[in-house]
């Protein structure tokens, strides 16, 4: 229950801050950047796999600072900042023109469906993080949305611009895969 309240907190502190953003406070937006800055850098970490995040880091809460304003529910703050990170992230991909980075980046691997993930729990943080290295971007990102974020599959959804069941099957395949490297990594 704590971590549900404690979850709540952060929506609704997030939310006065965006309002108060909105309004020009510079001191709120500093404390949503220190809220936040870490976890869009993450994000773009999973995404990039590359010293870029840091650059491209910047650019999202640029673009955050000038936008700010014409976001129309603070309540969505969260999701519509972690679009803009992912949308960054693949701008960066399409003006490099690694289109073929990006095909490679972005392809989805299959799992074996008839793999048993009920007893699946989430590796410590070190050892998850080794392994997100070796998912496909479109796998890290949906583990890194859900696991370090906490987000839930609607959520994640709307973030990807991708349908529920997409989401799920991209879920299951990363904890198939993170099983299977971690078997062979111990």
């Amino acid at each position: 229950m704590s971590s549900r309240l404690s979850q709540d907190e952060e929506r609704l502190k997030a939310h006065f801050l965006v309002l108060r953003s909105q309004l020009g406070d510079n001191e709120a937006f500093a404390e949503l950047y220190k809220s936040f800055s870490q976890r869009t850098f993450r994000l773009l970490t999973g995404l990039l796999k590359n010293d870029l995040a840091r650059d491209l880091n910047q650019e999202v809460w640029l673009s955050v600072y000038k936008r700010i304003s014409s976001l129309d529910d603070p309540g969505r703050f969260r999701t519509w900042l972690f679009q803009i990170t992912r949308n960054t992230a693949i701008d960066h991909f399409r003006s490099s023109k690694r289109q073929a980075e990006l095909y490679d980046a972005w392809s989805d691997e299959m799992a074996d469906p008839v793999t048993d993930l009920d007893d699946f729990e989430v590796p410590p943080g070190p050892v998850l993080g080794k392994v997100l290295e070796e998912l496909s971007a479109r796998l890290r990102e949906v583990v890194v949305l859900n696991f370090y974020e906490g987000m839930d599959y609607e959520e994640i959804a709307l973030i990807l611009g991708v349908s529920l069941g997409t989401v799920k099957s991209r879920l299951f395949n990363a904890k198939v895969k993170i099983k299977e490297l971690i078997k062979h990594k111990v």
